[in-house]
């Protein structure tokens, strides 16, 4: 992980059980220019439980307008 050059978006949710919330602390503490992003009361597919807010915030990192 600490060789990953390209900035880094982590979108996770806080009740994933697959895949802990503590997993993806310690990605974006070992990844270079890395971000995490928490969607509250969300599981495993945060993404689409969280359609809408996701969205926003993968065009908010890659420059675009929310």
């Amino acid at each position: 992980l600490k060789q990953i050059q390209a900035p880094t978006l982590l979108i996770w949710g806080d009740l994933d059980t697959s895949t802990p919330l503590k997993d993806a602390e310690l990605m974006a503490s070992l990844i270079p220019d890395s971000g995490l992003v928490v969607h509250k009361g969300a599981g495993h597919f945060s993404y689409l439980e969280e359609h809408d807010k996701t969205l926003a915030i993968i065009k908010a990192f890659l420059g675009g307008t929310q």
